[in-house]
């Protein structure tokens, strides 16, 4: 059962606090890339839990399950291997158990399923397309059974490479913050940082692109109060979308695509430039659209932005046409070695 219908069988129900809590519990369990811990759960007030009383939220974590259970969407404990008993639990979805088989579905009803799919697959763009695809050769594998001979040939072997691209936890991710961005609904989600930092934002997606094979999400960031640029494949849990919020006129996600020397190819490097104390965060924040750590010196008030390049000599392109406000390199020497060689030739050419 899919979390869209379910929703449409419980908004048919009083929407009471249970209700939502129950709906937020199979939201952030379909849409996180590992199983949750109880007291991730328990402790997250956003999903209805997080009351002084832990032993009165466990209750009700308990009939929660139960209540999904009721509706097909069984939650199970997990446990790593290796793990002892006394380890915390953790929850997941049982997707074998919940999600319906091919082989309870007739081959005229997977005829008829495989004709929707192909007439949604035709438009240019659609969401949930890789899970569409991963679908569409399950059904095709029932209606047109492939013989013996081929039981080993390249179209079974694509069709489990399909259905495994359509349950990866990346593409259940990538489909709740899609959802989130068409719905225009704020939407809640754990980061994990370039640096291996974790920190839950909430976000108004105002847009989405794609770079060198990732996704990316820019928008309004709750908790920097600025327009922020975030990595898909670095969310790793997403939480129900709540709050509506309308995308200003003055936004274009032009503005905030990738700067020149992220164009080019291949392996990226740490680069570091500095502003002079005389300029404002906001004004340095604006040139570098949030990318990346900008920190201040306490000694000599500098700032120093650091952030990573694949076109070194377009690195120093971009601090030489804002030297006037003070823009210049810090390192590595590579950097600087750029900026000196285009100034030595500005000043050739020149005489």
């Amino acid at each position: 059962m899919d979390i869209d219908s379910f929703t449409e069988s419980l908004q048919q129900e009083d929407l009471n606090e249970t209700a939502l809590r129950v709906l937020n519990l199979l939201f952030i369990l379909n849409a996180s890339a590992t199983p949750l811990s109880t007291e991730q759960i328990l402790q997250d007030s956003d999903l209805g839990y997080g009351s002084a009383n832990r032993a009165s939220d466990l209750k009700k974590f308990k009939r929660d399950r139960e209540k999904l259970a009721e509706h097909g969407v069984s939650i199970v404990e997990v446990r790593p291997a290796g793990a002892k008993q006394t380890e915390e639990s953790l929850w997941t979805i049982d997707r074998a158990n919940t999600y319906a088989t091919l082989g309870i579905i007739t081959q005229k009803d997977a005829d008829t399923l495989l004709r929707a799919v192909d007439e949604c697959l035709a438009r240019k763009e659609i969401p949930y397309r890789r899970a569409l695809i991963s679908i569409r050769h399950r059904l095709h594998a029932l209606t047109h059974p492939l013989k013996q001979s081929d039981s080993d040939g390249a179209d079974s072997r694509d069709a489990d490479a399909h259905a495994a691209i359509g349950t990866a936890p990346s593409d259940r991710i990538a489909d709740a913050l899609w959802s989130a961005y068409t719905l225009k609904r704020k939407v809640r989600f754990a980061y994990r940082d370039a640096r291996g930092r974790d920190t839950s934002r909430t976000m108004a997606i105002w847009g989405i692109f794609t770079q060198h094979g990732h996704s990316y999400y820019v928008g309004l960031d709750e908790q920097s109060g600025g327009v922020r640029t975030f990595r898909g494949d670095r969310i790793t849990r997403v939480w129900r979308p709540s709050g509506n919020y309308t995308i200003p006129r003055w936004f274009n996600i032009h503005d905030y695509l990738f700067m020149p020397f992220d164009m080019a190819g291949g392996m990226t490097t740490a680069v570091s430039f500095r502003f002079p104390d005389g300029i404002g965060q906001a004004e340095i924040e604006s040139l570098t659209k949030g990318r990346s750590a900008l920190e201040r010196r306490p000694d000599t008030g500098a700032w120093i932005w650091t952030v990573k390049v694949s076109d070194m000599r377009a690195a120093a392109q971009f601090a030489l046409a804002r030297a006037q406000m003070g823009m210049r390199p810090q390192s590595p020497k590579q950097l600087v070695d750029a900026w000196n060689t285009m100034i030595d030739k500005a000043v050739e050419s020149h005489g």
